[in-house]
């Protein structure tokens, strides 16, 4: 339905059956409002038309003002826009049209702004009209408690939220209003189904340069002007600086609140709560269980004008809020889920994840862990997306550990899953899964996990890559001792892939699951650089505004000069020959980033004692590191005598001895990979 901007009537300049023609949509509320017209003895005759500004209330009013005109209904209409909120002003404007007695239809325009008035229309015009006329009322906010809690007037009352046009009506709209066929996607697609927007970015259409190649008046972010326009027409007040930063904090964060308005604009918590009162008054603002959430075409306005006042103050509130939300996922704040999503979230800004992800819907996906009653769901999505084969395997690892399955809703509807099982070293039972073998022998290749560390294992997702990324951000930071994760991709899935290589995700040679399924895994090891840090990295990727196709906001995993069985016998020799130099210069870990180009075996001594004093550092593993010194650092002596010395007999001090090889090959390759400074 084509609204109208600005307050002129329509019918001054365009004949009635034109406009009639152009007016697209509703068809379900005029259905409504002509059969409570036309029925006398009808109960209900309140109708209050509520929804945000541009939705299309005005021009809904005026169509029934025609429809009812059509069948002889005395119609009056008064507009709050052009009237005084005061009795003597409403009274004024009704008899400017004929006696108000008479009136059968009461059309009450932007009604939001009656303010006192509402209550005396409820309590004084309304009970003393002699006729029972049908009073329709256009609103940007819902009728006050009073209008449904009143004995007078709840059972007479039928509130209707008007809703954005769907995209055929959208269309539709917009091929009335003479646009090209090749350019209606688009515009419906950035329009998000806004009446309002639908009409400005027509007008937007026909006034733009044609030269330009290739101009898109519908992107926001090329149209400062639209912009204005458009916050202007949506707010109708010229907010102050504060709530205006209040208004950039909603557009950036997945979902305000209090907390996030006081933490971004560090502001006292009685002003945050002020803000936040002023932002749930908005018409294009929602409350949900999470917090508050604006109309996704806002949302973009928004955004925009905040970029276009300055980088300064954009990159100010992106990041504190994006440390608010790091640190509370990391000390386990709150709902991770809410968090992880909302960090997630703020990715949308970048052009990669932009262009790559339809974020459209995001702030209402509701993420959790799957319940039994899931299952059959489940299943079937990951059967639709993944095929049969892929169906029969997840439910064995269903079996074998439920938690791993993640869901993503909205509303009550499963709209996505992510099976992302958490291995443990040595973990026996795993089902016959290739890509799980696969992903243990690159780990085991690279630096095996230790008791306390696990590989996670993202198996299969469905649904939209930005749930699955919100699901994934969620576990990368809440999984306890996670060392490597191993996130697995379908060729159709190329929006996820694009996020994981912007999130730092390497990519590794493609495996091959059942049914010759086709695996495109991107691998991390963590224990490089844990989650606060990696957050910290990508939050200046984020910030820097790279086009597609940029390298990796992260700097690419160091791999290890040679696979770990290989490594560990390189470690036992370099021990077992410490104190002779000429064979310790032919060690393969001279070749290492253990030692530095060019150093001789004096580097490689220093390092492998460093590591035994690193041992012996450790509670746990002091007796380890013990062995290792009484036996290679103390001086020559058989083994015989290195357990006497010990004080173990000679059995246990093989076993230990060979532990201790192993832990010091661990921290070893640690230091190869990561540096030297221990985790």
């Amino acid at each position: 339905m084509s609204p109208t901007p600005s307050p002129v009537q329509p019918h001054g300049d365009v004949p009635a059956a034109s406009w009639r023609k152009v007016f697209t949509g509703r068809t379900a509320e005029l259905r409504l409002l002509k059969e409570l017209m036309l029925n006398g003895g009808r109960g209900c005759f309140v109708v209050w038309l509520h929804g945000m500004a541009g939705v299309g209330k005005s021009t809904l009013l005026r169509r029934f003002a025609e429809e009812a005109k059509a069948h002889g209904q005395v119609t009056h209409s008064v507009d709050l826009r052009h009237a005084d909120a005061t009795p003597e002003a409403f009274l004024a404007a009704l008899k400017a049209q004929g006696p108000p007695e008479d009136a059968q239809v009461l059309l009450i325009d932007s009604a939001e702004s009656l303010g006192p008035l509402e209550q005396w229309l409820r309590d004084v015009f309304l009970p003393a009209m002699p006729s029972r006329p049908l009073i329709v009322v256009g609103s940007r906010r819902p009728p006050s408690a009073e209008w449904r809690t009143d004995p007078q007037w709840w059972h007479a009352l039928r509130s209707m939220e008007l809703s954005g046009l769907d995209d055929a009506e959208s269309a539709l709209l917009l091929r009335h209003r003479g646009v090209d066929e090749a350019e209606v996607p688009d515009i419906v697609r950035a329009a998000h189904g806004l009446p309002l927007a639908l009409v400005l970015f027509a007008d937007a259409r026909e006034h733009a340069d044609r030269s330009v190649a290739q101009r898109r008046f519908w992107e926001l972010r090329d149209c400062p002007d639209l912009v204005r326009e458009l916050l202007q027409l949506m707010l109708r007040e010229s907010p102050s600086l504060a709530q205006t930063d209040a208004l950039h904090v909603l557009a950036l964060a997945r979902v305000t609140t209090e907390e996030s308005v006081r933490h971004a604009l560090e502001v006292p918590l009685a002003e945050a709560h002020a803000l936040c009162t002023w932002l749930r008054g908005l018409s294009f603002v929602r409350s949900t269980a999470e917090g508050l959430v604006p109309h996704e075409l806002m949302r973009e306005a928004l955004l925009t004008d905040l970029r276009w006042r300055g980088p300064e103050k954009y990159e100010s509130l992106f990041a504190r809020l994006h440390c608010q939300l790091t640190e509370r996922l990391g000390r386990r704040l709150g709902d991770r889920w809410a968090s992880g999503a909302g960090l997630a979230h703020l990715s949308r800004t970048n052009p990669v994840a932009r262009e790559s992800v339809d974020w459209r819907g995001a702030d209402r996906i509701r993420l959790r862990a799957a319940r039994p009653e899931d299952l059959g769901e489940a299943m079937a999505a990951i059967e639709k997306e993944h095929g049969v084969a892929a169906g029969a395997l997840a439910r064995r690892w269903w079996a074998y550990q439920p938690a791993a399955f993640t869901v993503a809703e909205d509303g009550r509807r499963l709209v996505g899953v992510l099976v992302a099982p958490c291995l443990e070293p040595g973990a026996t039972g795993l089902p016959d899964d290739p890509v799980a073998r696969a992903a243990l022998e690159h780990t085991v290749g690279r630096s095996p996990l230790r008791r306390t560390e696990r590989l996670l294992l993202a198996r299969w997702s469905t649904g939209s890559a930005a749930a699955v990324c919100c699901a994934l951000t969620t576990l990368w930071a809440t999984t306890p001792g996670l060392a490597m994760t191993w996130t697995c991709t379908a060729e159709q899935q190329s929006g996820l892939a694009s996020l994981l290589e912007l999130y730092g995700q390497q990519r590794t040679a493609p495996a091959e699951g059942p049914d010759g399924e086709r695996v495109l895994p991107f691998v991390r090891d963590w224990r490089g650089a844990p989650f606060d840090r990696w957050a910290a990295a990508l939050r200046v990727r984020l910030l820097s505004d790279e086009p597609a196709g940029a390298p990796a906001p992260i700097a690419a995993a160091v791999e290890p000069t040679m696979p770990w069985p290989e490594f560990v016998d390189a470690v036992k020799h370099a021990y077992r020959s410490v104190r002779d130099p000429r064979q310790l210069a032919e060690n393969a870990l001279m070749g290492t980033r253990l030692v530095a180009p060019g150093a001789d075996v004096t580097a490689l001594r220093e390092v492998l004692t460093e590591t035994v004093t690193q041992l012996r550092a450790h509670p746990g593993q002091r007796q380890l590191g013990d062995v290792l010194e009484i036996t290679y650092l103390g001086g020559p002596r058989s083994q015989q005598a290195a357990a006497s010395r010990a004080a173990l007999s000679f059995s246990t001090y093989r076993r230990r001895l060979s532990a201790a090889l192993t832990q010091a090959a661990e921290l070893l390759r640690e230091r190869e990979l990561y540096g030297a400074v221990p985790r």
